[in-house]
């Protein structure tokens, strides 16, 4: 079954982008002298497509990567540049490298099904490792909670301001995009994520993102608030989906796979940890979404859906499923007055397999979660087997079989697309996991 899932492979990649041709939308020819690096046209440039080129330095003008490239080190996107990436080029990252767009920088990496856009490490498949290299970070110039309305980027030391007022923001687009093997830490307890949003705004787009054995977070939003879709998180080492500091969009879609030795939350949601009532606070919709945990083997954090610091967030149409730690975990009274107040919703939703203790609440805390989540006129199934085809570590199949609890079974909310399923996918028709991803485990 795994073999038949695995994605395009890495030579196909290659040739599909050597196929491209190595020519920009300059009509430079290949071995041109001008690189990306240097930014001095005003027309976008290739550093003549030299196949595998290590870049190190900052983009500063408009720039088209055609063919494989290198990261050496931290390449940002300035201000006023926009990079943008062919369908199926493969960027390597060494040791300590990351690509961070920021503030006023844009990236633009749309690939297609056939032809994904690879972020990966530069190591030799099957040496390849969560931590390789750094990921991929955007600063963009939409709200955030934090006093003032501005912060800093964690770990960066230069280029890392992030926040506004602009809620439009775009800071680019990430289409059949793939995330590999990313999270070195750039100092102590500073992990980069796979893909970290800082403040982007409903200009961005992002539709077909898979991020793969990360070491840190697989994907994480601070701030700002657009919509995304088709989102898939595969051996996570911490939260799959982290969402902080007033993000309000909504994500549909979603399939998140937790190594069976090492996770923590699919969902990790908080509105700020030094004022729990910071406006405009963290408003997520999460629709359609899968979530399997690590199951009960191994000593981990594994648990289904983090809510803290006052945070707010509806949840619709989704399935939480197997995990070492409970389905829900709400903790802080700033979060419980959310919940009392109707501004947290779990509806329509599918729970099955939690640890010992299915609820988690603060210490002293004598708020009834389990009420709270299992109230019927939610409408969740509760300790209900979905029956998909298969949970599997790296050899996930989402599609539910037939006579599944979770067909015909979608309630319709008014931020959510309509489906008549609940989960990421209804069938083998629709099953928009396959043919661009990976499952590999090095």
């Amino acid at each position: 079954m795994q073999s038949l899932r695995l994605t395009t492979p890495l030579l196909l990649v290659t040739t599909l982008a050597l196929a491209a041709g190595c020519g920009d939308s300059t009509g430079n020819e290949e071995g041109s002298e001008e690189t990306a690096e240097t930014g001095n046209t005003s027309e976008p440039t290739d550093g003549g497509c030299v196949e595998g080129e290590e870049v190190s330095e900052p983009i500063t003008a408009d720039t088209t990567w055609s063919c494989d490239k290198t990261l050496a080190g931290l390449v940002y996107v300035q201000d006023g540049a926009t990079l943008t990436i062919d369908p199926g080029v493969t960027i390597r990252g060494k040791s300590g490298s990351a690509l961070i767009i920021a503030q006023g920088g844009k990236l633009e990496a749309a690939g297609t099904k056939e032809a994904p856009i690879v972020f990966t490490s530069s190591q030799p498949d099957g040496q390849r490792a969560p931590g390789n290299w750094g990921g991929v970070v955007f600063l963009g110039r939409a709200h955030t909670n934090l006093g003032g309305g501005v912060g800093q980027a964690e770990g960066l030391s230069e280029n890392a301001a992030y926040g506004g007022d602009e809620d439009d923001y775009n800071c680019g687009t990430l289409k059949w995009v793939r995330v590999e093997f990313a999270g070195f830490e750039l100092t102590t307890d500073n992990e980069l994520n796979g893909v970290t949003f800082y403040s982007c705004g409903t200009g961005t787009t992002v539709d077909y993102l898979q991020v793969h054995m990360g070491q840190d977070d697989g994907v994480e939003w601070f701030g700002g608030g657009f919509d995304a879709k088709h989102i898939i998180v595969t051996g996570a080492q911490d939260d799959s989906l982290d969402i902080d500091q007033g993000f309000n969009g909504t994500v549909q879609y979603v399939l998140i796979q937790q190594d069976p030795g090492i996770g923590n939350y699919c969902f990790e949601v908080s509105n700020q940890d030094i004022n729990l009532d910071a406006t405009p606070r963290t408003a997520p919709t999460v629709c359609n979404a899968t979530c399997i945990g690590t199951g009960d083997a191994n000593e981990t954090k594994s648990a289904g859906l983090k809510l803290k610091e006052g945070t707010n967030g509806e949840f619709y149409n989704s399935i939480f499923m197997n995990f070492k730690g409970g389905w829900v975990d709400l903790t802080e009274k700033a979060t419980e007055d959310q919940a009392d107040a109707g501004k947290i919703k779990l509806m329509n939703d599918l729970f099955f397999q939690p640890g010992s203790v299915p609820y988690v609440t603060g210490e002293g805390s004598v708020f009834d979660l389990l009420a709270f989540v299992e109230d019927p006129a939610n409408m969740n199934q509760i300790a209900v087997d979905p029956t998909l085809t298969s949970t599997e570590w790296l050899a996930p199949n989402p599609q539910p079989r037939d006579g599944s609890p979770v067909l015909g079974a979608a309630g319709s909310f008014a931020k959510c697309e309509a489906t008549d399923y609940i989960g990421a996918v209804k069938d083998s028709a629709g099953d928009w996991t396959t043919g661009w991803t990976i499952w590999a485990p090095n």
